[in-house]
């Protein structure tokens, strides 16, 4: 089992343990409102998506435990394309500001650069979520321009933003 610890998290694969906290993650609107899991609408739908991704997948995605208690406060994944990584990552909203996501992300990139092997790490914020952008720099990401536009739920415009990193970029940062 691929599991990874930092100084207050475990990143490790999910578990059935994990149902509960995940599902309230995923029928969280703040959670997932910009979010390829948004569209998840149903417990059936969850159900589904739990057992044929989150569960089966054991070398991309990644439940993000906190040290201290052992809670489920996310979750952290590559959807790999080729030489690059796509990252997507949530965390509960009490989880929010703590720096856990960068965290997690810094351990994270050396799995996904050395043992994934992938060339680029790209991962994507909307506009109206700033702090996600922000995070992204703090793994080393750099902002590589809108990705695309899309209109929300309530009417607003997104602007998807993309951010990368390359691994030579990383191992000059690591160094």
């Amino acid at each position: 089992m691929t599991q990874f610890e930092t100084e207050r998290l475990i990143l490790r694969p999910m578990t059935a343990a994990d149902h509960d906290a995940l599902a309230d993650m995923i029928f969280d609107p703040q959670v997932v409102a910009y979010l390829r899991y948004r569209r998840v609408q149903s417990p059936a739908a969850f159900e589904q998506l739990f057992t044929t991704h989150f569960l089966a997948d054991t070398t991309t995605v990644f439940g993000i435990e906190r040290r201290r208690d052992h809670q489920l406060i996310g979750f952290y994944e590559f959807h790999g394309s080729g030489a690059t990584g796509e990252l997507t990552y949530a965390l509960s909203p009490a989880a929010w500001g703590h720096g856990y996501v960068a965290e997690a992300g810094n351990c994270l990139m050396h799995y996904g650069f050395e043992t994934l092997n992938y060339e680029t790490i790209e991962a994507h914020y909307a506009s109206a979520n700033p702090n996600s952008g922000r995070v992204m720099t703090k793994m080393g990401m750099q902002a590589a321009g809108e990705l695309h536009t899309f209109t929300s739920d309530k009417g607003e415009v997104i602007h998807v933003m993309r951010y990368l990193l390359t691994k030579a970029t990383w191992r000059q940062l690591s160094a």
